[in-house]
């Protein structure tokens, strides 16, 4: 395995932005065998449209996940590698993420981060990667960089295909996190591009695969995973999916493919918010502002009309901290909902 690890570290320590930020490491974050799985809830689309992006680079950024829908659920395992024999195809593995046997990644986690040693998957069959590939560089912060190149061979209805591939990160991010049933403070984003070559005497086929990772310290799985994957077969074109996956549940009722078009559009600023929250209303005429609990509780009710800038204000102070939902209803009965997290 050949990888090389920098921190921009000199022109970030200088601007202090180093002392607060989220850190990795083996202790906290290295992926372990666990007694029980993790359950990932998961959105995937092949509409870009249809995809939140995954925000913006920096120190203290809002990545707002909040409204993503939601297309299905799993548990996914961290086991031991004794649990299957494939394992001894996979010399050094120390654990095996699996989301229950029918694909599964083998890696060897140590103090150098974490490497896929190779998998065993519906496609690949099994598959030992002659050359590893480092997944996640540790320690890593808020500047951690790392490139990494792999290779392996594995067979397909009898036939030999070579797999070569690199793999570029940097932990280019930090703040909090708005995930549809739960927010987080302090997560670290990493941004991991791998490009991938898979060679045969019949197709060729490229891969790559652009995946944003969230990270709280503490936890051995993101919180949030982003990814755009493409495929090109041979010269044709891109087949491209944009898939999501998360923790602590499902997305809210009120998803990205169910607003309707005659719904009332606005934006409640800042999300999070202390306790007033500013609401751009465009040229919308309101009746009425409507507070909600999370268990569909009214909790505040007010009438309500844009000033000459098209905003609006609610204010929340006074209520528990916690996530509402805010509903505007305009002059013809219309109504928008927003959700928003009082802390």
């Amino acid at each position: 395995m050949d990888y090389r690890s920098t921190l921009v570290s000199f022109a970030l320590a200088s601007s202090g932005l180093l002392f607060a930020q989220p850190q990795l490491d083996l202790t906290s974050n290295g992926p372990v065998p666990q007694a029980s799985p993790y359950a990932v809830t998961s959105y995937t689309t092949s509409a870009p449209a249809e995809f939140i992006g995954p925000g913006t680079a920096g120190a203290d950024q809002l990545y707002g996940f909040w409204m993503l829908p939601w297309t299905g659920n799993h548990d996914r395992f961290f086991v031991a590698p004794s649990v299957t024999p494939t394992s001894s195809s996979f010399p050094g593995a120390t654990v095996l993420s699996t989301n229950g046997g029918q694909d599964t990644s083998f890696y060897k986690v140590d103090a150098n981060g974490v490497e896929l040693l190779g998998l065993r998957g519906s496609l690949e069959g099994v598959a030992p990667y002659t050359n590893g590939l480092l997944e996640l560089k540790l320690p890593c912060t808020f500047g951690t960089t790392w490139t990494d190149s792999y290779a392996g061979t594995y067979m397909v209805s009898g036939f030999g295909v070579n797999r070569s591939g690199t793999i570029n990160g940097i932990a280019d991010g930090y703040g909090d996190i708005q995930l549809p049933a739960q927010v987080l403070s302090n997560v670290l984003r990493v941004f991991v591009r791998k490009v991938q070559l898979d060679l045969s005497q019949f197709v060729n086929a490229t891969r790559t695969y652009d995946s944003y990772y969230y990270y709280q310290e503490g936890l051995p799985f993101p919180v949030m995973k982003t990814s755009v994957d493409s495929v090109v077969i041979g010269t044709g074109s891109p087949t491209v999916t944009y898939t999501a996956e998360w923790l602590y549940g499902p997305a809210p009722e009120v998803g990205l493919d169910e607003v309707s078009i005659n719904d009332i559009q606005f934006t409640p600023y800042p999300n999070p918010t202390n306790g007033r929250v500013d609401l751009q209303l465009g040229s919308t005429e309101v009746r009425a502002v409507e507070v909600f609990t999370a268990t569909g509780q009214l909790v505040r009710a007010d009438r309500l009309r844009a000033n000459a800038n098209g905003a609006g204000s609610v204010d929340l102070s006074g209520l528990p901290a916690g996530v509402y939902q805010v509903r505007i209803t305009d002059m013809e009965g219309r109504t928008g909902d927003r959700r928003v997290v009082l802390n």
